[in-house]
């Protein structure tokens, strides 16, 4: 009996060019995923080749205006113009843009994961005429019938206030293959003193000016020497980078001994930091997912967050929760963490039971089954 052939899914990253935060992370573990796979019922093209964007760093890092604009051009052409052709080219299936933004046309189904609503409630991040174009596009590819997939029900929430689309959006939420880190003794801790920790790109969203306002209303309530260690770059755009504002902060509370920057890290030193960490604490006004949630529970840390729906909804019962956005609250939130052991004990345990409801495999079934009614429909 002759076998079926293969469904083909044209799977675009050519995003990964530029991309720095959260779509970067989903692709990543996605192509993991698909390199993975062994089944007989998809052939994956991805397009660039992965070696190809890992060799390329024209567009990495804090970029020139000029590049921007390059880069945009190039992005709109391959959407516009060389995706139509490839997906006719390898006779594709289902055509997934996990960037956002589909083609207008092409052959088989189109899908675009949408990580969140940052384009419609946060315009003052973008460059108002990308943004348009960006938005217009999105709108048509949508109405042409491309489908929509998000992250969480809080992101499909949002969305749904700004995107119109006949088609339900679907949620699959992000899975990642993070093993549980043991904690070990061999690690020596980078600090002497204990300190909270947070990881990534300092852009205004990620609140941290707020934070280290808490940090120093913490310092005079716990009366001890603490450190806040902040990992990461700054923010890939003038538009969102925070980094001169949180500086600022810094000296008007004159934490500059107390407040430690570490610029980007490598596995093995940031591995370092997490083990020693007393706490993270993602203060985040606005996020899609929250994926350095899961990466601090796989850490065995206790986490701190603010009343923001999408952090939450991936940390459950595991998260301590502010009360609300202001200073006073995160620095009773640490203060706790600092004092209550049986606390910090309770969440660790927690956070390792809830890390394992968003594993790799899972949400690549869960893509799979969706895959298979999308093409099958």
């Amino acid at each position: 009996m002759k076998s079926k052939p293969k469904k083909v899914i044209l799977l675009d990253i050519f995003f990964q060019y530029l991309a720095q935060t959260g779509i970067k992370t989903y692709t990543e573990n996605l192509l993991d995923q698909v390199e993975a796979y062994n089944g007989e019922n998809y052939t994956f093209v991805i397009y660039p080749s992965r070696e190809k964007i890992l060799k390329n760093n024209f567009f990495k890092g804090k970029t020139a205006r000029w590049k921007n604009w390059v880069f945009q051009l190039q992005y709109f052409s391959h959407k516009l113009i060389v995706l139509p052709v490839l997906s006719f080219w390898y006779k594709a299936d289902l055509v997934l843009s996990p960037d956002i933004l589909s083609p207008i046309y092409s052959r088989g189904k189109r899908v675009s994961v949408i990580h969140d609503a940052f384009f419609w409630e946060s315009p003052e991040h973008y460059n108002a005429l990308w943004r348009k174009i960006y938005l217009f596009l999105l709108q048509k590819s949508i109405d042409s019938g491309a489908n929509v997939l998000t992250i969480s029900h809080f992101a499909k929430g949002r969305i749904s206030k700004y995107l119109r689309t006949s088609n339900p959006i679907e949620v699959i939420p992000t899975g990642l293959d993070l093993k549980v880190k043991a904690k070990t003794e061999k690690l020596v801790s980078p600090l002497s003193n204990p300190y909270f920790i947070h990881v990534g790109v300092m852009e205004k969203r990620k609140n941290i000016v707020r934070l280290i306002e808490a940090f120093s209303i913490f310092l005079k309530k716990v009366k001890k020497d603490y450190s806040l260690v902040l990992v990461g770059q700054r923010g890939p755009r003038e538009a969102l980078d925070d980094y001169g504002a949180i500086l600022e902060e810094v000296k008007k509370h004159q934490l500059e001994g107390e407040v430690v920057f570490t610029g980007y890290l490598d596995e093995d030193a940031l591995t370092s930091y997490y083990n020693s960490a007393e706490a993270y604490v993602f203060p985040s006004t606005n996020e899609g997912f929250g994926l350095p949630v899961l990466e601090a529970f796989s850490y065995g840390l206790p986490v701190i967050i603010g009343p923001q729906g999408a952090l939450q909804e991936v940390g459950g019962d595991a998260v301590l929760v502010s009360k609300s956005f202001a200073a006073e609250d995160f620095s009773e939130a640490m203060l706790r963490i600092s004092k209550e052991e049986e606390t910090r004990q309770q969440l660790i345990a927690l956070g390792f039971k809830r890390l394992s409801l968003f594993t790799g495999e899972k949400f690549f079934l869960s893509l799979l089954a969706y895959f298979n009614r999308s093409i099958d429909g």
